[in-house]
């Protein structure tokens, strides 16, 4: 029998061997661009991405409570016009010199005194509010009417907000006065007028009726020798709503109309 031929392997030092070592990949260092982040890289790029996001977040809801707060202030400033048109269609069907009675027929002293208290107290009655005026100078009814037919010094409203936010709308008369020959207008009490000697310029006491609240005054008076008032009605009209954007803090929108109730105005410059 003729002699088998073994199947083997190349030796390592055969040519086999190197020919087959040569084809064995090499490990090399990555080319530029193909290394991966390190730790460091990726907690710090972690980082970043929250910041942005955290203040992109912040940014966000800013500016949906600045959206927000803007609505309701849009909202309180078309109440306070509601507020002046009840007023104008109260009194659209007596004359002026019943503008007062008119309008004070809902209002009682405790109410009236609420409602200034209220605006008070959210600024409306400030060096930075809408006017400047005291409780002695406001008007109410001796005997309040407490139907709807008539205004209330405080009513509430809900918004049309998805919170149903709670208004409050405030109306008060105030009994201000025109300096004869000015356009300047003022309360009795901002004027300095004094509780007595003041007589109308037709004749009779003026006095009574300048500092009693619930008492109109419907013709021009004169304090002294010189000065001559005239009498006018300012209605205030107060919107107060709680402010989103600060806690336990009341914004207010307050607007006002001023009412002549002269009848012989046209006589009296």
């Amino acid at each position: 029998m003729g002699r088998r031929r073994g199947v083997g392997f190349p030796q390592e030092g055969g040519a086999e061997g190197v020919m087959l070592a040569g084809r064995m990949p090499k490990r090399g260092m990555p080319k530029r661009g193909e290394r991966g982040f390190t730790l460091v890289e990726t907690i710090v790029a972690v980082l970043v991405l929250s910041l942005v996001g955290l203040a992109a977040a912040q940014f966000a809801v800013t500016a949906i409570r600045t959206s927000y707060a803007q609505q309701m202030r849009s909202t309180a400033v078309s109440l306070g016009d509601d507020g002046v048109e009840r007023v104008q269609a109260q009194i659209a069907s007596v004359n002026s010199d019943s503008y007062f009675d008119e309008l004070t027929k809902g209002m009682g002293e405790s109410r009236v005194d609420d409602a200034y208290t209220a605006l008070q107290k959210a600024g409306a009655f400030t060096s930075n509010g809408a006017v400047t005026t005291q409780l002695k100078d406001l008007g109410w009814a001796a005997t309040a009417d407490s139907s709807d037919t008539y205004i209330h010094p405080a009513r509430t409203t809900t918004g049309k907000d998805f919170k149903q936010s709670e208004f409050m709308v405030y109306t008060v008369v105030e009994k201000a006065y025109r300096l004869s020959g000015t356009m300047q207008v003022k309360t009795a009490s901002a004027w300095g007028l004094p509780n007595h000697g003041l007589d109308y310029v037709n004749g009779g006491d003026a006095s009574g009726d300048v500092w009693t609240p619930t008492k109109p005054v419907t013709k021009a008076f004169k304090s002294g020798s010189t000065s001559t008032y005239v009498p006018v009605i300012r209605v205030v009209v107060g919107v107060t709503w709680p402010d989103n954007l600060t806690k336990n803090k009341t914004c207010i929108y307050t607007t006002s109309m001023v009412l002549d109730v002269n009848a012989d105005w046209k006589l009296i410059v």
